[in-house]
C-alpha cells in the first residue's frame, strides 16, 4: 500500500500546501518499525520525516506523540528525492525499484529487512544506531530490551498458547513471535494446527482443540470490530479451558522496543497463570 503525502484529516481542508515541509539533509525513514527505533536512539533534528504508518495509532509502533511531530513520507523514489536526505532508512515497504533510483541519485540508503530473531532483531538496531552515528544510544537500547527477557529460556512445563491477529493470522514458527513465546515459557500451538510462518487459523479450528492462553486483540474498528465480536462470543464457549489475553495487532508489526512490550505480557500471562495453579 501507498501512502501520499495528503493523507491525514489535520490537512484535509487545506490541502498539500499544509504539509510540513521535509527539512533538507537529514534522516529519513519510510518504514515504521525503524521509525521505533529512531523515536530512541536519534537525537532531537536529526530526524526529518518518517514513514506515513507511523502517523497512524493503529500502525504506528514508534510512539504517535514524537510521530506527530515529524513530516510523513510515502515509500517513492520521488518522494525521498524531494527530501533531499542525507540518509535514508528503508524496508521491505519499500520497493526494490525505489532504491536503485535512490542508488542512482548517490544518495545514501540503508535497507533493513524483517527480523524472524531476537538476535537478527538486535543486530538491525545495531546497523541503524551506526548509520546515525548513535551507537552508544543503540547499545543502551539493546541493553533494556535484554533486560525485559528472562535471563534464559523457561523449559519447565510450556504452556501452549499462540498470537492470533485480526483476520485470524497466526504467528507461527520462524517468526520473532515464536522465539518469544519459546522464551517465556509458552509453546506455539501453531504448530498442532499445521500453520507455516504466517498462516490463517479458522476459528472452528481452534474451538475443536483450543491452546492454554491465546493472545489476541480485544478491541477493534470497522470490519475487524464486527468478525471480532463474533469471535468472542464463540471462544465464550471455552470457559476457564482457555484464557484470553489482550495483544493488540500492533504488536505484532514490528521488533526493537516493541520487544519489550511483548515480553511484559508474555511475563505477566505466566506468572499470573503459575499463580492460579494448586
Amino acid at each position: 500500500m501507498h501512502f501520499g503525502w495528503c493523507i491525514f484529516p489535520i490537512f484535509a481542508l487545506a490541502g498539500c500546501a499544509s504539509q510540513p515541509v521535509i527539512a533538507p539533509n537529514g534522516v529519513v525513514s519510510n518504514n515504521p518499525c525503524i521509525d521505533a527505533v529512531l523515536a530512541e536512539i536519534a537525537l532531537p533534528g536529526q530526524v526529518t520525516a518518517i514513514s506515513s504508518y507511523s502517523h497512524d495509532p493503529d500502525s504506528a509502533s514508534a510512539p504517535v506523540a514524537w510521530s506527530a511531530k515529524l513530516p510523513a513520507i510515502g515509500t517513492g523514489a520521488e518522494e525521498m528525492l524531494l527530501a533531499r536526505p542525507k540518509l535514508v532508512l528503508t524496508g521491505n515497504l519499500a520497493a526494490s525499484g525505489a532504491n536503485a533510483v535512490l542508488a542512482r541519485a548517490r544518495v545514501k540508503t540503508v535497507a533493513i529487512g524483517v527480523a524472524s530473531t531476537i538476535a537478527e532483531d538486535i543486530q538491525q538496531i545495531r546497523t541503524i544506531a551506526a548509520a546515525l552515528g548513535r551507537v552508544d544510544a543503540g547499545e543502551a537500547l539493546i541493553s533494556d530490551i535484554h533486560k525485559s527477557l528472562p535471563d534464559t529460556q523457561i523449559s519447565a512445563s510450556p504452556m501452549s498458547a499462540i498470537i492470533w491477529q485480526n483476520g485470524g493470522f497466526v504467528a507461527g514458527k520462524g517468526t520473532l513471535q515464536d522465539e518469544l513465546l519459546a522464551r517465556h515459557g509458552f509453546r506455539n500451538a501453531s504448530a498442532q494446527y499445521g500453520l507455516s510462518a504466517w498462516s490463517v487459523l479458522p476459528l472452528e479450528t481452534l474451538v475443536r482443540n483450543p491452546p492454554q492462553v491465546i493472545f489476541m486483540p480485544t478491541a477493534a474498528r470497522g470490519a475487524d470490530a464486527y468478525a471480532l465480536d463474533a469471535r468472542q462470543k464463540l471462544l465464550r464457549h471455552l470457559g476457564n479451558r482457555t484464557q484470553i489475553v489482550d495483544f493488540p495487532d500492533s504488536l505484532l508489526f514490528c521488533g526493537g522496543p516493541t520487544i519489550m512490550k511483548v515480553s511484559a505480557i508474555l511475563t505477566k500471562t505466566r506468572n499470573s497463570i503459575q499463580k492460579a495453579i494448586p
